[in-house]
């Protein structure tokens, strides 16, 4: 039964501001309500900035000319091989599918691995696959803010250094359209979330929490592989408590053997589960006079052919063809690709930003309409200011026996910057292997901004003059994040611009060639 007394003696004290004895404000303004009344807040910037205007532009550009293709065979559940995990277009079609927007006349999507965009129909909608980017974009969001709130262990602060991703144009740009980059994130924060749970916390420090971790890694990696490398996160605690432990360490030794054990497992199952839901779920038989079926031909087993096309059986056998061949196209396929390339980025140039990209632009009476790969400046400025300082407050720690730095949060600092250094030094690997972009590093900058918090921690309690300004720090991060946010959110929605609009926007840094290039003036003739 609804108490009804209950009820009104509570609407009566918010008429009067007040929530029992005390005033309402000091309530809400309780660290435990607060958090969820900030989460909610986060979720809604969150829909406001990823997950509106889906349609806009109502063309493919960058990596959606190869994507729409992908959709369209896994909406014809047909089988097929990409650059590529699967779990991104799986996730795709399944936005497709809830907003029911397919187009019966994109069917040759499917008989080609990049289409020229010009040729897709104006009536195909972009807003059900964009749509599953946008809401990882959400639970991303989310996601960081709960990672900053194990950080900071506050709610108003975590909320301002979650603004580093909400308005964060990079990730906007990439994760409102059909690109992997929001699926991929999203299961990586989820990762380092629990990771950092049970970093914080050594009864969270189990095999299970090892398990959940390599599982969300092995979703990551089945969406892009590069997210890899944050398995050594793993590693990174287990030479903590190593480092931590006495002679002859047989304890430790043997726990962290049942995590790693756990984790791999974990990862495993989630990438063999996947590969085989992959396979099973999309039983069509591609045309094989296709450029598409020919390509994928190449890879696929006689075994495997025969059941796609109902010559033969399903066995352990044609799974293990299927995702092999799978991991043979992928790559054969990165093999394959240039080294070089006008919109390539220099991985040891990611931390300022190296080579924005413009994906499209569109000019009509006198504006253009920019759909730009550029980054909040000033975040990216405060990410590179914190692997700076996190440096050299390590430095001091470990070189000077600073006491104030011996702390739990010069730890995760410690791990933190750690994992960045390991996901620079393979991406600058890989850099030599074939073409890199800017938004390859998204997860190292996801690492750079959670040193921030961090350094904001720990200074916070050395110098008071920093605690007794917190409002005016904070305050300058979110007004530098938002305001930084604003001026190049044209750029980042399709946002039409003059000329002396699109070059103000290279001051005091260039960030992209204004558009239509002036022609050049003709000599008279006499």
């Amino acid at each position: 039964m609804i108490d009804l007394r209950f009820l009104k003696t509570r609407l009566a004290q918010l008429r009067t501001g007040k929530w029992g004895d005390e005033p309402l404000t000091k309530v809400l303004w309780r660290d435990a309500a607060l958090r969820w009344i900030l989460g909610v807040a986060v979720v809604a910037l969150g829909l406001f900035n990823f997950a509106r205007d889906l349609n806009d532009p109502p063309y493919a550009f960058w990596d959606e000319s190869y994507y729409v293709t992908a959709v369209q065979r896994a909406e014809e559940h047909t089988a097929q091989y990409a650059s590529h995990p699967p779990l991104g277009f799986m996730l795709m079609k399944v936005g497709r599918d809830i907003v029911g927007d397919g187009d019966p006349k994109s069917h040759f999507l499917a008989e080609i691995k990049k289409t020229d965009t010009r040729k897709i129909p104006q009536t195909y909608s972009y807003v059900g696959p964009r749509m599953m980017g946008g809401l990882f974009g959400v639970i991303g969001a989310l996601l960081f803010y709960g990672i900053c709130l194990c950080l900071t262990r506050e709610a108003f602060s975590a909320f301002i250094f979650s603004l580093l991703y909400l308005f964060e144009n990079a990730f906007i740009v990439h994760f409102r359209a059909i690109h992997l980059d929001p699926y991929q994130i999203a299961f990586a924060l989820g990762g380092i979330l629990v990771w950092l749970r049970a970093f914080n916390d050594p009864q969270k420090d189990t095999w299970k929490h090892a398990a959940l971790f390599g599982a969300l890694i092995g979703l990551s990696f089945m969406v892009k592989v590069n997210t890899l490398v944050l398995l050594a996160l793993t590693g990174l605690t287990i030479l903590r408590d190593l480092h931590r432990a006495r002679w002859p360490m047989d304890r430790e030794l043997k726990h962290g053997i049942v995590k790693s054990a756990a984790m791999l497992g974990a990862f495993g199952s989630v990438v063999v589960g996947l590969f085989v839901l992959h396979t099973l779920i999309n039983p069509v038989a591609p045309d094989f006079k296709t450029e598409a079926g020919r390509r994928d031909a190449t890879y696929m087993s006689a075994p495997y052919k025969a059941w796609l096309e109902k010559r033969g059986p399903l066995t352990p056998g044609v799974l293990w063809d299927a995702t092999s061949g799978y991991f043979a196209y992928m790559e054969h396929d990165f093999t394959g690709i240039v080294k070089t390339e006008k919109n390539g980025s220099i991985p040891a140039l990611w931390p300022v930003m190296h080579k924005t990209i413009n994906y499209r632009w569109d000019s009509n009476h006198g504006k253009t309409s920019y759909v730009q790969m550029v980054g909040n400046v000033f975040s990216w400025g405060l990410g590179l200011f914190g692997i700076l300082v996190a440096t050299g407050l390590i430095a001091q720690r470990h070189f000077q026996k600073k006491v104030w730095l011996d702390t739990h949060e010069m730890d995760i600092l410690t791990a933190v910057l750690a994992m960045w250094a390991i996901f620079m030094g393979v991406h600058i690997f890989l850099g030599t292997q074939r073409v890199m972009y800017v938004y390859h590093y998204f997860a190292g900058l996801i690492l750079s901004y959670m040193l921030l918090p961090l350094i904001y921690q720990v200074l916070k309690s050395r110098f008071r003059a920093i605690e007794r300004q917190k409002d005016f720090v904070l305050g300058g991060v979110c007004a530098g994040v938002t305001l930084c946010f604003i001026w190049f959110a044209p750029l980042t929605y399709h946002q039409p611009l003059t000329r002396a609009q699109c070059e103000m926007r290279n001051r005091p840094f260039h960030v992209l060639t204004c558009q239509p290039k002036p022609k050049p003036a003709s000599d008279d003739k006499a």
